[in-house]
């Protein structure tokens, strides 16, 4: 196998975050008009969850027509960039794109209880990277939010090729977002591996698209599959991918 393509949270990050935590919007309200930016704690969120409703009726309309509508709402992904610009400009302020950045990435942190590499996880990825295997990521993923982390966490230099869902539009198991990676990337299903902690998402979107596929069940997976596709194999650790 030449191709290792990885789910991201789940798979190599175990994290914990909610928007729910109880010092979040007070917290992110506070940053904001410390910014110049006025808004009250309950005002920024009520104005996060409308904004987060237009951004996804407007992917809906965008995505039906590139994809010639085959695709399921549940699907779709939008860019939560939108939003955060969103938050600014209902105040009457453009936003640079540092600070914009920076708005989000406090967003992430202040929700975030916990985020780390499960154990074997950068060996893995640098030992692939050592015996020439090529090293992809397909992530239902908020590039805003994930590619900082990813740099946190010393891994975002070893991945040969990256797609996130917030780019493309779609997310998995959608057959576009597998679509999408090969294409970007000129990779060949029979050389190609997809391996992820979620069954929907990772295993049944990678076997509905054609390639084979590798189950680990980790902290962050639901309910065990009762029986795995063919084309899949199950390991008990990251680390037994390669």
């Amino acid at each position: 196998m030449t191709n290792y393509i990885f789910d991201l949270y789940g798979t190599l990050i175990d994290i914990h975050t909610s928007e729910s935590k109880a010092s979040l919007w007070k917290e992110v309200a506070l940053l904001f008009s410390m910014n110049g930016v006025p808004y009250t704690e309950t005002e920024l969120r009520k104005s996060y969850l409308r904004l987060c409703k237009v951004e996804e009726g407007r992917q809906w309309d965008r995505q039906k027509k590139m994809r010639n509508g085959s695709l399921l709402k549940r699907e779709i992904e939008f860019p939560l960039d939108r939003v955060f610009t969103g938050l600014f400009t209902e105040k009457g302020i453009e936003p640079s794109e540092e600070k914009l950045k920076l708005m989000a990435t406090a967003f992430r942190a202040l929700s975030t209880y916990y985020i780390r590499l499960y154990d074997g996880a950068e060996d893995l990825l640098k030992r692939l990277k050592r015996s020439g295997k090529k090293i992809y990521l397909l992530s239902n993923a908020q590039r805003i939010f994930t590619e900082p982390e990813m740099k946190m966490l010393g891994i975002y230099e070893l991945f040969d090729g990256i797609l996130y869902s917030s780019d493309a539009g779609v997310k998995k198991p959608s057959h576009y977002l597998f679509e999408d990676l090969f294409e970007k990337y000129g990779l060949k299903k029979e050389d190609s591996v997809m391996i992820g902690n979620e069954y929907e998402a990772d295993i049944l979107g990678a076997d509905a698209f054609g390639i084979t596929s590798m189950y680990v069940h980790t902290s962050q997976s639901g309910k065990r599959p009762e029986k795995l596709p063919d084309g899949c194999m199950e390991i008990a650790v990251i680390g037994e991918v390669f």
